[in-house]
This record gives structure tokens, sequence and C-alpha cells, in this order.
């Protein structure tokens, strides 16, 4: 019993967890090059996802494209929000 309730709360642990990392891993492989995952710490997610969406249209002047779907840019802006 003992056994199980470890694997259950280990993997809670990171089902929780695995979005945080996914977003980490978006923001190092397309913005950490020239930003900062803190710069943007307290501003309003809703703000920052639409900020995103717009330079992945095009829309928004920005140094590159980004290549991230609505929900990437919803989940990224919302961890970049938190300032992880």
């Amino acid at each position: 019993m003992k056994k199980t309730v470890v694997m259950f709360a280990a993997a809670a642990a990171v089902a929780f967890a695995g979005p945080a990392f996914a977003d980490k891993a978006k923001f190092e492989a397309e913005c950490a090059d020239c930003h900062e995952a803190g710069e943007w710490a307290g501003k309003p997610a809703a703000d920052l996802e639409k900020t995103l969406k717009g330079i992945a249209a095009g829309s928004v002047k920005h140094k590159g494209k980004l290549k991230i779907s609505d929900a990437e840019a919803k989940s990224l802006a919302a961890f970049l929000s938190a300032g992880k």
C-alpha cells in the first residue's frame, strides 16, 4: 500500500510539473537567445498571450517569427507571467 501511494504521488507530481517543463523548454528553444524568462514576471498573462500570438502570426514586429500554436502561446504566457 505504501509503495502504491508513493508511486501515485510521484506520478501526480510529474503530471502537474509536466506543462511547466514543456513551457521552459519551449522558452529556451524559441526565446532564450535574446530574452530572460523573468522579464515578464507579473505582467498579465492575457497580454503576453496576445503578443506571442501576434509574433507567431507575423503581425507583431519581432526579430523572428515564433513557431508556436495558440495553446502553446497561452501556456507559455502563463509561464512567463509567473516569472519562472
